[in-house]
């Protein structure tokens, strides 16, 4: 069985006076980030641990340049090219491989150091971004460059994410990780508001020039990670990796709230025929520009972010199991409602009611997880949430070509039958998800 070093900066006081250099070698504790944390009064009493806020303002870069990312990205193929199935295969490319090495992400995260993991991710991501700035103001990029950028970019999120929600635990404890998840998101909402807005204006004063300010985004999320002094280092358990991730999905499968809230996660590619439809019904129907479309995208994170906040507030009152009921039913909802939007305020309340059922999706599906989830098999269980939840980005290509074949309102209803049924097939068949708590 595979244990850890975790040190932990709960008590920031003390450690403050120590040395980063001492905290790794001679002053580490060993023990489990769920034995040693204290929850304290307040749900804000959560940001008095300092690692937590470097944690969230590396969260907060990295969400705001995911979101420029794919707005900027989706938006120079549809200008180039004209094609909503270019535009959807191009950010499907990170999906693709996030969902291809996931895996092996989920194994690293429980076999190295957390730490280490994540800084390096981030700076080689930065430097994408960089080299998409570099072709674009030479002005020699063409639609499918992006393919291997988006494919090497998704890889390392492949790394980054597993690794960066089991760290998370490591960090704060788990009897603050509702809190934590909570908060987390809704600061990482904030960026969902302000990303979309700012890469549309972005793009008015050039496409280069948003990837100058996402590798910005990303060099300082890195940064953010580099001053984190907590540190996981697993003890080897003599086993392969490849045993590992065996041994990581049969665990899964045999925990029947574990394994039907991973076959939820799999939804996700039906919520992502969502996104192409967004860039085109703005462009085609709306007859917006880019800023529009980085407000209608602006929107859907003022839903999120309020939806984030009140979890925050009321998360020990509410069943993460008919929260995750409630956010399946409106999500479905609010697509039907963007679908058949004759205009601009209509799609926009759509827009925000689906942000915050996203918010409700998002936090309880990753916590119902992490707390189920052995210590041991923790990194392994969320890099199979997120081979399932990527699948998403697969919903990118499969939109694009049905949009382009059958029409918006089409494409949306197929998705929203095909949600409902997996993931009420999940629901319906599992007493434990639906009185999870």
């Amino acid at each position: 069985m595979t244990q850890r070093v975790c040190i932990t900066p709960y008590e920031e006081t003390a450690l403050s006076d120590r040395s980063a250099n001492t905290v790794e070698t001679q002053n580490s504790r060993t023990s489990s980030s769920t034995e040693s944390a204290k929850p304290a009064h307040g749900p804000f009493s959560i940001l008095g641990v300092r690692d937590y806020r470097l944690l969230v303002l590396s969260n907060l870069a990295t969400f705001a340049g995911y979101q420029i990312r794919n707005m900027a990205q989706a938006w120079i193929v549809l200008d180039k090219t004209d094609s909503a199935t270019l535009m959807g295969l191009v950010n499907a490319m990170p999906g693709i491989a996030i969902i291809s090495i996931s895996l092996i992400g989920g194994a690293l995260a429980d076999r190295t150091e957390r730490w280490q993991l994540l800084w390096r991710t981030k700076v080689i991501i930065a430097s994408m971004s960089l080299l998409t700035a570099i072709l674009l103001t030479a002005d020699v990029l063409e639609w499918w460059h992006l393919i291997p950028i988006s494919l090497m970019t998704g890889s390392m999120f492949a790394l980054h994410n597993p690794t960066s929600q089991a760290f998370a635990v490591d960090v704060v404890g788990r009897e603050r990780l509702v809190s934590a998840s909570s908060l987390n998101t809704g600061i990482s909402m904030t960026a969902t508001i302000a990303g979309p807005s700012l890469g549309g204006a972005l793009l008015l004063l050039g496409f280069d020039t948003a990837f100058y300010v996402l590798t910005g985004l990303y060099a300082f999320s890195a940064f953010m990670i580099f001053r984190v002094r907590t540190r996981h280092v697993p003890v080897p358990s003599g086993r392969n990796m490849f045993t590992d991730i065996r041994l990581g999905i049969g665990y899964s499968y045999r925990q029947p709230l574990i394994r039907a809230l991973l076959i939820i996660g799999t939804s996700a590619i039906f919520m992502g025929m969502m996104q192409p439809a967004i860039p085109v019904k703005v462009k085609d129907i709306l007859g917006l520009g880019e800023v529009g479309y980085g407000v209608m995208l602006g929107l859907s994170g003022v839903g999120a972010l309020i939806g984030s906040f009140l979890l925050f507030a009321f998360s020990n009152k509410i069943r993460k199991g008919y929260l995750l009921i409630f956010a399946m039913l409106m999500l479905n909802f609010s697509t039907a409602i963007f679908a058949i939007a004759p205009d601009i305020v209509t799609a926009g309340i759509a827009m925000t009611m689906q942000g915050l059922a996203f918010a409700s999706w998002m936090i309880s599906v990753p916590v119902l997880l992490q707390t189920t989830a052995s210590e041991e098999m923790r990194g392994r269980v969320m890099s199979l949430y997120f081979m399932t939840v990527l699948t998403h980005q697969l919903g990118w290509l499969i939109g694009g070509a049905g949009i382009e074949a059958i029409g918006i309102e089409a494409t949306l209803f197929i998705g929203i039958a095909g949600s409902l049924v997996v993931a009420g097939s999940a629901i319906l068949f599992t007493p434990a998800l639906r009185k999870a708590n």
